[in-house]
């Protein structure tokens, strides 16, 4: 009997601390989950930034490279600006009846050169 007294007076404080214990720990793990939700969100933030900074300094490269070499072509004289053939060749469709295939092709006065 005295044994058993001992025995609860030991468990019944021991249980109270370890809930007690659980409690703060619980409090504490969602403290550090909710800062670590913050500094991943400073992260991202500055990770867009810079993916910003990467893609201006990326197009700056790439328009200081084109003038410098359009800067070089010109002076060889042949090597010059061309210009493309801009004339536009359309294709017409035309539709048959029923479920035949399609027909897509250029028309005579088109293939002729103007």
């Amino acid at each position: 009997m005295q044994r058993k007294n001992i025995l609860s007076f030991i468990y019944k404080p021991l249980l109270i601390v370890i809930l007690i214990l659980g409690v703060f720990s619980l409090v504490y793990l969602r403290s550090s989950f909710l800062r670590l939700e913050y500094s991943l969100g400073d992260l991202e933030k500055k990770k867009m930034h810079y993916l910003k900074e990467r893609k201006m300094l990326l197009a700056e490269k790439t328009k200081l490279l084109s003038f410098a070499q359009l800067g070089t072509s010109h002076g060889y004289g042949s090597e010059g600006f061309s210009l493309p053939d801009r004339r536009m060749k359309v294709v017409y469709l035309a539709k048959e009846k029923g479920s035949l295939p399609h027909k897509a092709s250029l028309e005579r006065s088109q293939l002729a050169e103007p």
